[in-house]
Parts: C-alpha cells; structure tokens; sequence
C-alpha cells in the first residue's frame, strides 16, 4: 500500500520547485520590463568628479630621476664582446665611484596622456662629450631597450649647452625611436615591448611610455664617448604627484 503521508511531501516538494522556478523566471521578466534593450532611460546620478573634457591637456602625472654613474649596470669594460663599433666608448673610460657626474630628471604627463613633457639639468659632464641621449625601459641595474631618442628630435648638444632642457614628447617620437633601428640589433634595441612576444609588438603612444614609468621600468640614459655602452649617469624613474 502506498503511503498517504509520502505522496503528499513528494507532491509539496515538486510544487516547491515549479514555484521556485517560476518565481526565477517572473523574475528575469521583470528584471527585462525595468531595463528593456535600447530603451534604458538616462540616470540622474551625478558623477562624483566635475566632468571637464578640458582638463586633459592639464599634467596629472609627474615623474622624477636623479641621475648618477652608480646606477648604470656594469664598467664601460664590462662591455660584451659581440656589441657593434657604435655602441662601443672612443675615449678612455673611468670607473662608476670616479665619475662625479650627476643629473635630475623630470616628466610630466598630461591627463589625456597625449603628450610629455621631459625636463633634464645635468652637472660634472662636459655637454660636447655627450654622444647619445634616450629614455630606455627596463628595471634598475638592467640594460633595456630605447623608447626615446633624443637626437631624433634636436641637437642634444645644443639643447645641454647651458646644462639644462626642456623637450616636449608627443606619439611621433616613441614610433620614430622604434623605427630607427636597423637588423637584428635594433629588433632589440628601438622601442620597448608591450609584452615580451614574438612577433615583437612595441609600444607607440606616451600612454604606453607612462604605463612602463608606472611599473617602475623608465629610465633616463646619458651617454658620452667614454661612457658609451652601459652610459655615463642613469636614473630610474618614480611616481612624485598623479
């Protein structure tokens, strides 16, 4: 004989159910009659941020360096035997605690991340010795690839004459840096991976350059004819405002 009092809990269970199911799918009907495709009305929430299109041409973000000989990752005669001529000092080197040169940097960069603007003052180096100039990506103590050639952009040594500069970045010069390198050597040394792949993507906007000096990976490179492979004085790049 079937038991009365099991039929009726397995009737009450299943009813259970089909409510709970149906109370799902009521529901997600009502969820879709609130918020209907293409028929959403506008919200009155206020943003909790002045909205101002504007203020993206205004820096938000500052970076800072201070340069010195210490930085760089290795002696002038350190320098690996397969590197080319031109990467290779002229002149007699000296060692990193002999050199007294020094140098501070700074960045700005503006709210839309349009642009940059990179000022330098250097001390203790003679300007006309200076033969390369460039911003690199890469931790500190590690020689990393070029993501702004200044030469590209002027006469470094015009620019240093009085000691200082001040040079605006724009998109062009990150993709004319990435460019310039010819062969297999400058597959690895112009323009900064996005991420370490092959094919090598780089990046070429002063967005991508403020995503490496927020990760701590930018740094600023002065080289002379002396000094030419690791460079004379090196700073790492940190966050100061933004």
């Amino acid at each position: 004989m079937v038991n009365a009092h099991a039929v009726i809990r397995r009737l009450v269970g299943a009813g259970l159910i089909l409510a709970a199911i149906f109370g799902v799918l009521g529901g997600a009907a009502l969820s879709q009659e609130e918020h209907p495709t293409g028929e959403r009305a506008e919200s009155s929430r206020p943003s909790p941020i002045a909205l101002n299109p504007a203020a993206g041409a205004e820096v938000g973000f500052v970076y800072e360096a201070f340069m010195s000989p210490q930085q760089e990752g290795g002696e002038e005669e350190d320098t690996p035997g397969f590197v080319p001529e031109v990467f290779r000092s002229t002149q007699p080197s000296v060692p990193r605690n002999q050199r007294p040169s020094q140098g501070h940097a700074v960045i700005e960069f503006t709210n839309d991340l349009s642009r940059a603007y990179v000022h330098l003052a250097i001390e203790n180096v003679d300007p006309a010795s200076v033969n390369m100039l460039h911003l690199h990506c890469g931790r500190p103590g590690q020689l990393g690839p070029i993501i702004v050639d200044f030469a590209l952009a002027g006469d470094i040594n015009a620019w240093l004459a009085d000691g200082q500069f001040t040079v605006e970045i724009v998109n062009e010069d990150i993709v004319a840096a990435a460019a310039h390198g010819d062969g297999l050597i400058g597959a690895f040394t112009a323009g900064c991976p996005i991420v370490p792949t092959i094919p090598n993507d780089k990046v070429k906007t002063i967005a991508g350059m403020e995503y490496i000096a927020r990760q701590g990976e930018l740094y600023f490179n002065l080289h002379t004819f002396a000094q030419t492979y690791f460079g004379d004085m090196r700073g790492q790049f940190h966050l100061v405002a933004g």
